[in-house]
């Protein structure tokens, strides 16, 4: 823990000090009052700004008639007075735009939203049927048939055809 007595309180510690010395912290409040260049600092301070309080008070001019301030009344605290009208007003407020927005959203325009949401799930069906068409053979219909790969169907009696076992002619089925 440092020691405050070794350093003295900063400018800022001063006026909070000037301000109000109850609000300095216990151990700053202690060297205040121990430590002589510190109270001399914050007297000094304090003439000077009673001094500047005068000469504004000589220098301002008079005010044409007396400033009165009436007597503050304490208002009664409760859900209809006082701060809490305020907050009862915003929660009411709130509640009714939720309440209004949902009841459009929900019970007026079922329908179209309904028709709307219908409409994307069968335009997102088609999509996915054009998808998985794609991946069971990619090139386009006009290609296919270009490439014969619509029409040749691979049985084993062709693959035996094109690549015979080993002994065997092509075209010749009996064994040499």
């Amino acid at each position: 823990m440092k020691n405050h007595h070794d350093k003295h309180l900063t400018e800022d510690q001063v006026i909070r000090a000037v301000v109000d010395e109850t609000e300095l912290p216990a151990d700053l409040g202690a060297h205040l009052t121990g430590c002589p260049e510190c109270r001399e600092r914050k007297n000094r301070l304090e003439l000077e700004l009673a001094a500047l309080g005068e000469a504004a008070s000589k220098l301002a001019p008079r005010p044409r008639r007396s400033v009165v301030l009436p007597e503050r009344e304490e208002k009664a605290q409760g859900w209809f007075g006082g701060h809490h009208s305020w907050a009862l007003a915003s929660a009411v407020c709130a509640v009714l735009v939720v309440f209004f927005v949902g009841w459009n959203f929900f019970v007026r325009f079922p329908q179209e939203h309904l028709a709307g949401v219908e409409m994307e799930m069968q335009q997102d069906e088609q999509f996915m049927a054009e998808i998985n068409e794609l991946v069971e053979n990619p090139l386009p219909q006009v290609y296919r048939a270009i490439s014969g790969e619509g029409y040749a169907e691979v049985d084993e009696d062709l693959m035996d055809f094109v690549i015979p076992e080993a002994g065997e002619e092509p075209g010749d089925s009996s064994p040499v």
